[in-house]
């Protein structure tokens, strides 16, 4: 594993880890966005055997920080991802001494970012996006509104919401000290004051893709999701499947939002998706 600094914002760091396939017919890198509602999550945070199996298959992995809200605003968030994408293709062969060609990985709000940078006609194309439990958009009534599901959880008060806000921005967000966090927005309905700040529906748009006008700019995507997710719900899944070009949809019964972080659970799915990834290349 190589580790590299992309970035550097305000005095902070931005690194991402660089792992190689054994594969002497490794072409392409998967650059990989964690999940944790853009409030916590680490970009190591993948199991390592999801990991071994992408190396295995072929593809070099590149894991990558960006900062956290609320300390962070999504619009400064979406930057970082612009920067490692950019990063990526600017130097990969010099650095890591592979192609720039790459696919674009998310898991959660990681996928989000995902689709939205791949979506994105200002950076580098993507070779397809692999969206696990992920959406399209901050603009749905289900991230609006107060949760149901997060309503059965003990109350976040705003007060302890507001001591776990730190005065400095951050990569590395623990869930042991930020989950909390995320409850009081899907609690409150919040989330969308906390990880944009004030805005209009016109702010938003830039970071909501909609399908007539957006998602034929999408490459191949692979989509894996869970018919009961309490967190992102599996219209979103569909809207995805149903409006895209070229796609899979992986349905997984029953299990919960992050249904992977039991990898007997996830491993189907992650095969599933490397097979997506094959059919791409024998095209």
């Amino acid at each position: 594993m190589q580790t590299i600094t992309f970035a550097h914002k305000n005095g902070l760091d931005l690194k991402g880890d660089f792992y190689r396939s054994t594969r002497p017919d490794a072409s392409k890198t998967i650059i990989y966005f964690h999940g944790g509602g853009l409030i916590w999550g680490l970009r190591n945070d993948l199991p390592e055997v999801y990991r071994d199996l992408f190396l295995e298959a072929g593809y070099h992995f590149f894991a990558v920080d960006y900062r956290l809200a609320p300390e962070t605003k999504l619009s400064a968030i979406y930057e970082d991802v612009q920067d490692a994408i950019s990063w990526f293709e600017a130097n990969a062969r010099a650095e890591f001494g592979v192609p720039s060609a790459f696919i674009l990985f998310g898991r959660s709000a990681g996928a989000y970012l995902a689709l939205q940078a791949a979506a994105d006609a200002t950076l580098p194309s993507a070779a397809a996006v692999l969206s696990f439990y992920g959406y399209a958009s901050i603009t749905g009534s289900w991230y609006q509104n107060p949760s149901p599901h997060y309503a059965k959880l003990p109350t976040i008060p705003e007060d302890f919401k507001e001591a776990l806000t730190g005065n400095s921005e951050l990569t590395e967000g623990f869930i042991e000290k930020r989950y909390a966090l995320y409850i009081y927005c899907r609690q409150t309905g919040k989330w969308l004051d906390e990880i944009f700040g004030p805005h209009t529906d016109t702010d938003l748009d830039p970071f909501s893709l909609e399908d007539m006008r957006d998602f034929s700019f999408l490459p191949p995507v692979f989509i894996a999701h869970s018919t009961t997710d309490n967190d992102v719900p599996y219209s979103e899944a569909e809207k995805i499947a149903q409006t895209t070009f070229q796609n899979k949809l992986f349905t997984v019964q029953n299990l919960e939002h992050d249904f992977d972080k039991n990898t007997d659970d996830g491993m189907p799915a992650y095969k599933q998706a490397i097979s997506f990834l094959r059919e791409l290349e024998d095209e």
